[in-house]
């Protein structure tokens, strides 16, 4: 079944960088939340020890999960590089392959965020004119985006279908 969502070639993952800095804004978001959730128990029980303690257990449950779990889901991202498009794979339990002609590019977009920044990242976007073949790859170092803009860039003008 994974063959279906990887085709042979050789596939481009996303570095560990990137799963770091996922794991880590996970863990604050989370534990941001998971403050917000025992101050809530504390103020809807009356402070019932027994009660604030099950959401404890389940707050620290939840964070580990998500932070352990996030590794793998930064992993599912790959793309490759074809002759005629990119490939796009993701996808832990709903897989997904979207396969984007360079000559369908209508531009390429490279987007970071101040904690992406702070990590030496960027997301590439592409748009198409297709609403729904719009990719994107998130988390690639700050210099990988830059130059996958530029190649994709000059691919899609050399295969740019006319009008």
């Amino acid at each position: 079944m994974d063959a279906l969502f990887r085709p042979d070639g050789e596939w481009q993952r996303l570095g560990d960088v990137a799963v770091v800095s996922h794991r880590v804004s996970s863990l604050v978001l989370n534990l941001l939340a998971s403050i917000g959730l025992l101050v809530g128990a504390w103020i809807l029980t009356s402070g019932d020890l027994v009660w604030v303690g099950a959401a404890a257990v389940a707050a620290v449950a939840w964070t580990a999960w998500r932070v352990i779990r996030i590794g793998r889901w930064i992993r599912s991202f790959g793309f490759r590089e074809g002759e005629r498009d990119l490939l796009i794979t993701h996808g832990l339990w709903y897989k997904s392959l979207t396969a984007i002609p360079y000559g369908r590019m209508l531009s390429v977009e490279v987007t970071t965020g101040p904690v992406s920044r702070l990590w030496g990242l960027a997301d590439v976007q592409l748009i198409t004119a297709s609403h729904r073949s719009n990719a994107q790859i998130p988390a690639l170092r700050a210099t990988d985006a830059a130059r996958l803009r530029d190649h994709l860039i000059a691919l899609g003008e050399k295969q740019a279908l006319p009008l």
